[in-house]
């Protein structure tokens, strides 16, 4: 049996070198499609309807340990607007922030209404410029011994909470949580940002938007 001289050694050289690209291309596709076909089901990407009066309803389901819940809820853009103290909610006191230069803190106000028996669970809760950058709400270190975080239930009165195991007594909240409540939040923004859109979802791909004007 021959073998192949010089120029057929480096033909073949050649054309291996120049599959590798290739071979890397279609494996990294492959493995981007798994990540999306994994993790696409839990981004905000289904955009709800907003009736006429701006408000937005939500009606789906929620899984816990002890099965599947009924889950309707109607939200709706109150205010957003810069501020200069921080107040946990409508009635709170008044404490001070401190923020470096080139900062400012905004307050959301988003209206919920939602029977107080329903278990409405974790949230998520977004300001978006017209960039599309997204900002969360939160205090960092502007506010003294203060730790905020974004729920969409009312402060000290969460009402009824998803189970974690099948034998997790079932309580009745206590103080009730309202029929309908004002959230605030508290977004800490770059000085000249203008928000656009606020979005809450919660664990599913639908999602409320909301435009900001005269912002």
């Amino acid at each position: 049996m021959s073998r192949p001289g010089p120029l057929g050694l480096r033909r073949r050289t050649v054309l291996t070198v120049a599959a590798i690209p290739l071979a890397l291309v279609a494996a990294m596709g492959a493995s981007s499609q798994r990540l999306v076909d994994r993790w696409w089901p839990s981004f905000p990407h289904d955009r709800l309807p907003a009736a006429a009066d701006g408000s937005v309803h939500l009606r789906d389901t929620l899984t816990d340990a002890r099965g599947t819940h009924p889950r309707e809820v109607t939200m709706r853009l109150v205010s957003l607007e810069p501020v200069t103290d921080y107040r946990e909610g409508p009635g709170a006191a008044s404490q001070p922030v401190t923020l470096p230069q080139g900062q400012v803190m905004w307050r959301l106000s988003v209206h919920f209404e939602a029977d107080p028996d329903t278990v409405l669970g974790a949230c998520f809760v977004k300001v978006r410029d017209a960039a599309g950058r997204e900002y969360s709400p939160g205090v960092a270190r502007a506010v003294k011994d203060v730790l905020a975080y974004t729920s969409c239930t009312p402060p000290g009165a969460p009402g009824p909470m998803p189970a974690l195991s099948e034998d997790e007594p079932a309580t009745a909240a206590s103080p009730a949580r309202p029929a309908g409540y004002d959230r605030w939040y508290p977004v800490i923004l770059p000085s000249g940002v203008r928000p656009t859109a606020v979005r809450v979802w919660f664990d599913t791909p639908r999602y409320a938007e909301f435009p900001v004007t005269g912002s």
